[in-house]
């Protein structure tokens, strides 16, 4: 049965079949990593982003619907099978993604957006409160679906310009069309943050994962030991200081107060977080894997520099979104904003890194990254309320 979502207050969080469609657009971004894994350059990076566009808008509009229905009957449980088999299909075909397989990729992606069309307007036959949203949804994906269908049947590269102009559409039209519908059916306060934070950690968790698979067989020596251990000790960085500004702040002010700058902010934001996680498990590879006495190369240099940079600015730009959504202590405000100028910085201070030392050696590339990250943890500690309050009720 199809509901409205009816308290906004009351904390929710995925659902099975939530975390099993993750998983599988899961494996989708772990088949994607593999086609990073083998062209490690600035031209492989953007094909990898580009690729990686379609992906997480299918996992998101699978999301933004979960989160304003709340629909759990046979025949959604049914759609979501078909959406997971697509993209299953589509992790088939994800590699070589813009050349042999470029028509099956196409073809999956326009089955989860259209799967996901049917169930908007069979909402909008149930719910008729809902009908607004769904029509126009269900219109501007329609629109979206129609130049990946065209491309089917044209060449390379005019193809990908087509799938530039669905992606676009996929982009814009919730965009416009949010500020014409009530916040009735907008993104449930809670249960939001939960879904991108569930798929964060799955898609750093799958990064590491590939990267574990690739070097089970490396003869290992204290150089690669540490390098492995500096390297997950980065991405644990990464994870703390992201789960200690995901207070979904953003969404509970577009829903009360209708901010929508701070809230799209907050939801685009993650699409270069996850590229540069998705990124960085590539590099983790490439670092442990290298020779311990040479210089590392330069593209592999920047894959694990630009991806951490890319990833600390990202989690900058969310920290923002934080105090700038809604009144808050001014305690709290300022320590926000002092925490997303540290991320920056060290965002800043890496890639100085990347651009004026050239002959690295693995090893000491990592450390400097880990040791940057660290210092932002401890700083999140020193700064973080969470923190100061559980340090003042362990000292009373």
């Amino acid at each position: 049965m199809v509901e409205p979502r009816n308290d906004d207050e009351k904390e929710r969080h995925s659902s099975w079949l939530e975390n099993f469609y993750d998983l599988i657009a899961a494996i989708v971004v772990a088949q994607l990593a593999i086609s990073l894994n083998e062209n490690v350059s600035a031209p492989g990076y953007l094909q990898f982003a580009f690729l990686f566009m379609p992906v997480w808008l299918s996992w998101l509009g699978v999301t933004f619907y979960n989160t304003r229905f709340e629909t759990d009957d046979v025949q959604h449980r049914l759609l979501t099978l078909l959406q997971m088999t697509a993209a299953a299909f589509m992790a088939v075909n994800i590699i070589n993604g813009l050349g042999t397989n470029s028509v099956g990729f196409a073809l999956s992606y326009s089955a989860i957006r259209t799967i996901l069309v049917v169930e908007y307007l069979l909402t909008g036959r149930r719910v008729r409160s809902a009908r607004p949203l769904t029509g126009l949804y269900s219109k501007g994906f329609i629109a979206a679906i129609v130049p990946w269908l065209i491309s089917l049947f044209v060449p390379t590269p005019v193809r990908f310009y087509l799938w530039l102009v669905g992606l676009a559409i996929d982009i814009a039209a919730p965009v416009l069309f949010t500020r014409r519908l009530s916040t009735r059916f907008a993104p449930h306060i809670y249960h939001l943050p939960d879904r991108f934070g569930a798929f964060t950690i799955i898609v750093l968790g799958v990064t590491i994962l590939a990267f574990v698979d690739n070097i089970a067989t490396h003869n290992w020596t204290l150089s690669s030991i540490l390098s492995a251990a500096l390297s997950l000790s980065a991405a644990f960085c990464i994870w703390w200081i992201y789960f200690d500004s995901i207070d979904g702040a953003a969404v509970r002010a577009f829903r009360r107060e209708k901010k929508m700058v701070a809230y799209f902010a907050w939801v685009f934001v993650h699409f270069p977080l996850l590229v540069g996680i998705a990124g960085f498990g590539v590099s983790i590879d490439h670092i442990v894997l290298s020779s311990p006495d040479s210089p590392l190369p330069t593209s592999d240099k920047w894959l694990m520099c630009g991806s951490i940079a890319l990833c600390l600015v990202s989690l900058a730009v969310i920290r923002i979104t934080s105090f700038r959504s809604g009144p808050m202590p001014q305690g709290e405000k300022l320590s926000e904003r002092n925490q997303a100028f540290y991320i920056l910085a060290a965002a800043g201070i890496i890639l100085v890194f990347a651009i004026t030392i050239s002959g690295l050696l693995p090893l000491y590339l990592v450390l400097v990254i880990a040791v940057t990250l660290a210092v932002l943890v401890m700083l999140d500690i020193r700064h973080h309320p969470f923190h100061r309050i559980l340090k003042l009720k362990l000292e009373n």
